[in-house]
């Protein structure tokens, strides 16, 4: 007897078969959140606590922002305010919770002077990629990251107030 189908009646291959392709689907898509949610957390670690030590440690009286640095140690840098209104910075260390570890500045920071400097230095082949603060021999600085003329991943370290350049330097592209 040959077997008829109608039109609305869908082959039990193909159902397996789109069942299989979704639940695959379904299972990279959670992989991936999961790898994404991860990450995030590793990168975000330790900000709350680096956020208290730096109230308890320094003037600062309220934090606007806590972002990480990667230089010869991990910081995290904690941007806030002190309580006459005057902003301020505390790098702290990581690895180590110790008052001795805070570098910690009341200088003005001006990310608008540091990017209008490295543009004039750099020349229009350039393109920005990043701007934080970081430090540049155990002294706060900005850290500029960016791509030069030759598609060379470059970082330049500029003063807090953006009007000297200390050091300029783009890694090789050998492997292009």
């Amino acid at each position: 007897m040959i077997r008829r189908y109608s039109r609305f009646t869908v082959p039990k291959w193909a159902k397996i078969t789109l069942f299989s392709a979704l639940a695959v689907l379904i299972i990279v898509l959670g992989c991936g959140i999961y790898v994404y949610s991860t990450a995030q957390n590793a990168r975000t670690e330790g900000f709350e606590a680096s956020e208290d030590f730096a109230l308890k440690n320094t003037d600062l009286e309220t934090v606007d922002e806590v972002t990480r640095f990667n230089g010869e140690h991990i910081y995290h840098v904690v941007k806030g305010k002190q309580a006459d209104g005057e902003d301020a910075i505390a790098f702290v260390k990581k690895s180590e919770k110790d008052s001795e570890q805070i570098i910690y500045t009341t200088d003005t920071a001006d990310e608008q002077q540091v990017e209008s400097s490295w543009q004039s230095a750099c020349g229009a082949d350039c393109e920005m990629e990043d701007v934080r603060l970081g430090l540049y021999d155990d002294a706060p600085a900005w850290e500029v990251t960016f791509r030069d003329e030759q598609d060379r991943l470059g970082y330049s370290y500029y003063t807090l107030d953006g009007s000297e350049q200390l050091e300029s330097f783009a890694l090789s592209n050998q492997y292009q």
